[in-house]
């Protein structure tokens, strides 16, 4: 670890390739959800429709998991693209089957609540699922090319918590649209605040991971 530290501009490209590849994959996500899916099984529902629909989550990880890797590579030479891409849509998949399967959950326990609590519910589902599911996923495919992966899973784990919460504010703030391209743009914005988030929160971790 002595002596190390990423090339130059590498922060910088980090947090521009969460930023950027979490709100186009977010907004291809939602375009999946709002228009293609329910073209595709017109009047799918309840527990059959989780899996078709965290296929979304599966293009947001493998946009994200591409820019991330066009970022990564300069200080990671031997990172197999391919491997973190794909390990990006399996965990860009499995979180967003986990808060697929739980709103039923916590529309049902919202009951009497404030919106403000239900939404901040629903970030922190979205935000621990995504954070385990990459900073696990993901974390494989480091130990490959870096010598320590020093406390990567924690502070993956934060940063999404951290985006997830700042995004759902856009519940809050801006009325709730139900067009299928207000839930694109809505999508696109809340991708871009989680992923500069995201990107903010981790890119420091990276002086800790020495190439091996």
């Amino acid at each position: 670890m002595d002596g190390w530290t990423p090339p130059a501009g590498h922060a910088g490209r980090w947090i521009l390739a969460c930023a950027g590849g979490l709100a186009l994959g977010m907004a291809l996500g939602a375009l999946w959800n709002a228009l293609l899916l329910p073209a595709a099984l017109p009047g799918l529902a309840g527990p059959f429709a989780a899996a078709p629909a965290a296929l979304g989550g599966a293009v947001m990880g493998a946009c994200l998991g591409l820019a991330q890797a066009w970022a990564l590579r300069p200080a990671y030479r031997g990172l197999p693209v391919a491997g973190w891409v794909g390990m990006s849509a399996a965990a860009g998949f499995l979180a967003a089957l986990v808060v697929t399967l739980a709103f039923p959950l916590l529309t049902a326990g919202a009951e009497g609540l404030p919106v403000m609590a239900f939404v901040l519910g629903g970030a922190v589902v979205k935000g621990v699922a995504s954070g385990l599911a990459f900073g696990a996923l993901q974390g494989r495919v480091l130990a490959r090319v870096v010598a320590e992966r020093a406390s990567w899973g924690r502070v993956v784990l934060l940063g999404w918590l951290l985006g997830a919460l700042l995004a759902s504010m856009r519940w809050v703030l801006l009325p709730p649209s139900r067009e299928p391209m207000g839930l694109v743009s809505g999508a696109l914005l809340g991708g871009a605040v989680e992923g500069l988030a995201l990107g903010l929160v981790t890119a420091g971790v990276f002086r800790f991971m020495p190439p091996r």
